[in-house]
């Protein structure tokens, strides 16, 4: 992402798209920390007044700052009023025509590892830029997020991976009924199915289960 000097939103690429979860037209123009703002709830977020330090400290410098980690919870696209704790290790380069010095050219990437966070607040504490214990902690809080948040999504998918597998074998099972009645009846795909429901209707009991009953008659060994 481009910032001009007064760190207003000038340029940016698809992939500051992705992970910033705005869309283009949404922040060019804008001044950076109106687009990005910290979060309200959060009596410990720094994440504006240290970006913003890294970038002037950039241009004053002519040359590159970065941040080997930094907590920049952004707000939910979704439900603006919604913070998701958010860390990042990012950097800002001096950006000049040739003849004067323009703005910066912030650069981000997202961490989403435990090994990466200690990597990063390892090379912070050996540049000094985190205060204490209570900036650490606030720090490994969003990944602690991060984590409950991931559990839950595999938790999800569990539930869905086991439904579907539940349908497909029921497919199978009913399949296999539909095949027994086709060749004892002599009837279409259709008629054994209707048949099946029928007979699930009258005993009050699901097709699946009346399909299992007459796959164990028709082969017992199985």
């Amino acid at each position: 992402m481009f910032l001009d000097r007064d760190l207003r939103i000038r340029g940016l690429n698809g992939t500051y798209e992705a992970i910033s979860m705005r869309r283009r037209e949404e922040m060019l123009g804008e001044f950076v920390f109106d687009v990005f703002p910290d979060n309200p709830d959060d009596p410990k977020a720094s994440g504006c007044s240290r970006v913003a330090e890294s970038a002037e400290s950039a241009m004053r410098k002519r040359g590159t700052d970065a941040m080997p980690i930094v907590r920049y919870d952004i707000a939910d696209p979704q439900n603006p009023e919604i913070f998701m704790p958010k860390l990042w290790t990012c950097s800002n380069t001096a950006v000049d025509d040739g003849h004067d010095h323009i703005g910066v050219l912030h650069q981000v990437a997202e961490i989403v590892s435990l090994d990466e966070a200690l990597s990063a607040l390892s090379r912070a504490n050996a540049r000094g830029e985190l205060a204490g214990a209570g900036e650490q902690l606030h720090v490994l809080a969003a990944l602690a997020a991060r984590v409950r948040a991931d559990q839950g999504h595999v938790a999800a998918l569990t539930q869905e991976i086991e439904q579907l597998r539940r349908a497909v074998e029921s497919r199978d099972v009913i399949g296999q009924a539909k095949g027994i009645l086709m060749e004892r009846f002599d009837i279409n795909a259709a008629a054994a199915f209707a048949l099946l429901v029928r007979l699930s209707q009258r005993s009050n009991t699901p097709v699946t289960v009346i399909a299992q009953k007459l796959i164990e008659i028709d082969h017992p060994s199985a």
